[in-house]
């Protein structure tokens, strides 16, 4: 098939199941039931990715206030299929800014079609039938899209898991694995690709360095949950060829939960490319007016599901600024969006005295600092009981006490360098900025500033 025929026969295919979602969304999705109505559209009015323009975009807000209401009505699709109306699981988003997890409900109809997807994913990314994976992500108090699709994609893709179960311990349910447990559970099932969030899967790389714990069949490490700067890429590869493997492969995925999976790597380096484009349109907009920006500019990225039916969403902006193309990636030769440039999150930038400080910059040179074990950064008010007293940026690190005199000489030069604004530097003990058996990820940026932070 030609590249135009085989976009042009994307599009049909795109554009038939937008209609049949958008049919659903008016019969029986409360949501989009009365933005409809609001509007004056009917079905009929959205029949192309084209007209998607015609509809408001989704705030995350706006789901968080009341995730139910964007869920279909089982009872409301009287004509919809046993797989369409039986609830298959429950995933919950997290990190929001009210703390509370969003439920987002799959259907058998979802199970299937993402279970399609993380096989597609896997065989883009180079999994192989003979692989056996480990799940190091930690075991979360809800399921969680990040947990749920590394044993999904097992399950898909046929091979066997191993689940380290690390997280937050709680005396009622003594199953989680503390972080020397889960090294040595691990190196037991001998695993060749390992799967987990880069905070953590740092801190188990180190300590299974540290223990002389090998794991002689490791061939690839995929992460997910959160970016990976080119210095930690750089030392994952490093891990993978001390364990003894002579061609490393690292895999970035960019996930999030309202599209169940992600965008995926075919090979180190390579650009993320969106390899389901038949369950879900991808369009960057501009976040004020909506306006879908012209392919190869940047804006915000809103996502509609094209082939859902228990939690759907319309232009759904998902809180990134990114860069799309829809090629063929040569690789791989899936046709697809694919990200031109690293997504940065719309609320990326943060005031500091003054000056908008962009904490990735920071970050970047921090994981480049072997000596460097964690790191985080905080705003906070120098007298914290005055809320007109001047901003104070902290640089929190924990290292070995060895390293500390170097870093308090060099630290607070690099990083008013980098933005500007001196820091000041203070040690944390072990455990202070990340522990892996409290909390999923590391928590890079602490704004404790409360209402006086300037807008």
């Amino acid at each position: 098939m030609s590249p135009t025929a085989e976009r042009e026969s994307l599009s049909r295919l795109r554009n038939e199941r937008l209609g049949r979602t958008v049919e659903r969304c008016v019969q029986a999705h409360p949501f989009y039931r009365r933005r409809f109505a609001d509007l004056g559209l009917n079905a009929g009015d959205i029949r192309t990715t084209d007209d998607l323009e015609k509809l408001p975009l989704t705030r995350k807000a706006e789901y968080m206030a009341d995730p139910e209401q964007f869920r279909l009505r089982a009872e409301d699709m009287p004509d919809a299929s046993l797989e369409e109306r039986t609830l298959w699981n429950v995933a919950y988003t997290t990190g929001t800014t009210s703390g509370r997890p969003s439920p987002f409900f799959n259907t058998t109809h979802d199970q299937y079609t993402i279970m399609l997807q993380a096989r597609r994913c896997a065989k883009v990314e180079g999994l192989r039938h003979t692989d056996v994976m480990a799940n190091l992500i930690p075991l979360p108090p809800m399921p969680t899209g990040g947990f749920l699709v590394v044993n999904r994609t097992a399950e898909a893709f046929g091979i066997p898991v191993m689940n380290a179960l690390t997280g937050a311990r709680n005396p009622h349910y003594p199953i989680h694995r503390g972080l020397d447990d889960a090294i040595d559970a691990v190196a037991a099932t001998n695993p060749s690709v390992l799967w987990g969030i880069p905070s953590f899967m740092r801190r188990f790389f180190r300590r299974a360095r540290e223990r002389n714990v090998a794991f002689p069949r490791a061939r690839m490490a995929i992460t997910t949950g959160e970016p990976v700067s080119d210095a930690l890429q750089l030392e994952f590869i490093e891990q993978l060829a001390a364990f003894g493997c002579d061609d490393p492969q690292l895999r970035l995925r960019y996930s999030f939960t309202e599209m169940q999976g992600g965008m995926v790597q075919s090979h180190n380096g390579a650009i993320l490319q969106h390899v389901t484009p038949e369950i879900y349109f991808l369009e960057v907009v501009d976040p004020d007016t909506g306006r879908r920006m012209p392919e190869g500019q940047e804006g915000a990225l809103a996502l509609t599901h094209l082939h859902r039916r228990g939690t759907v969403m319309l232009r759904y902006l998902v809180g990134d600024v990114v860069t799309l193309k829809l090629e063929t990636c040569p690789q791989s030769g899936v046709l697809g969006e694919r990200l031109l440039q690293r997504p940065r999150r719309t609320d990326a930038l943060v005031k500091v005295k003054g000056m908008l400080v962009n904490p990735a910059l920071i970050f970047e040179k921090l994981a480049e600092d072997r000596g460097i074990v964690e790191f985080q950064l905080a705003v906070r008010k120098e007298d914290a009981g005055d809320p007109d007293s001047p901003d104070v940026l902290e640089v929190r690190i924990e290292a070995d006490a060895a390293e500390h005199s170097r870093l308090s000489a060099s630290l607070p030069e690099l990083v008013q360098k980098l933005v500007m604004v001196r820091p000041q530097i203070r040690f944390t003990a072990p455990g202070e900025i990340y522990e892996p058996t409290k909390t999923l990820k590391a928590r890079r940026l602490i704004d404790q500033r409360g209402e006086s932070q300037p807008r």
